[in-house]
């Protein structure tokens, strides 16, 4: 199996099916499994796709479910308010010829933005990638298995780690593979158990100069995310 896409929904199972439609439109060279994590009592499988219980624990714990079940050798997270788009069908001979460990790939935000992903591990302590534009290597994600004490930023939290090892492979993509429903929770809250994380984590993956410069913008960071408000 290349690749597991898991979409946790409450109630939109025809829309997942239509995810499902979608992804292997797109992605016809690949053996793909599309796993539903929901609530909603389901046979195990209906022929296009799996489903898995949600325990009502929240979206990494539905992640988490998901991910137990998976048999890809990629994994790919998606909302039941994203879709993929026709950009989506290069990251096929990536997947194929398992030459990367993480694709990281812009993201269409539904309001006509387009989300670039950061670059640097400096920078990605603040700019998190964008969930729906992320394939994992499913090993390499299950030795950082989403961190079930945060509610909002556990992914961020990941990727600084598998950022930080010099081991795993990334690709950067130039093209949005997914557009992105902007009114979900990680758009909207913050995460305190992450807050009380930050600066472990940052000392623990940034050189000491970079460490330094960190400090310096978390104190200025308030400030700077207002004028980015304004000016967007």
């Amino acid at each position: 199996m290349h690749l597991s896409v898991i979409i946790p929904t409450l109630s939109r199972l025809e829309t997942a099916r239509l995810l499902a439609g979608r992804i292997r439109e797109l992605l016809p060279a690949l053996h793909v499994e599309v796993i539903v994590v929901s609530p909603r009592l389901q046979p195990a499988s209906d022929g296009l796709l799996r489903y898995v219980p949600d325990a009502g624990r929240g979206v990494y714990t539905a992640y988490n479910a998901g991910l137990r079940e998976a048999t890809g050798e990629y994994v790919w997270f998606m909302g039941d308010d994203d879709y993929p788009l026709d950009a989506a069908a290069t990251v096929s001979s990536f997947l194929r010829d398992g030459i990367v460990d993480i694709l990281v790939a812009p993201v269409l935000f539904s309001s006509g933005r387009i989300y670039r992903p950061a670059r640097t591990l400096l920078i990605l302590q603040f700019l998190n990638w964008c969930q729906q534009g992320v394939i994992y290597r499913r090993r390499q994600l299950l030795r950082h298995r989403f961190f079930r004490r945060l509610n909002v930023q556990a992914d961020q939290y990941v990727n600084i780690l598998l950022r930080s090892d010099a081991s795993v492979r990334i690709k950067f993509l130039a093209d949005p593979i997914c557009m992105f429903g902007v009114n979900g929770v990680s758009g909207q809250a913050r995460d305190r158990g992450y807050g009380s994380l930050r600066l472990a984590l940052a000392r623990r993956t940034l050189s000491c100069g970079a460490f330094l410069v960190f400090r310096a913008l978390v104190i200025l960071e308030p400030m700077i995310k207002q004028v980015i408000k304004i000016r967007s």
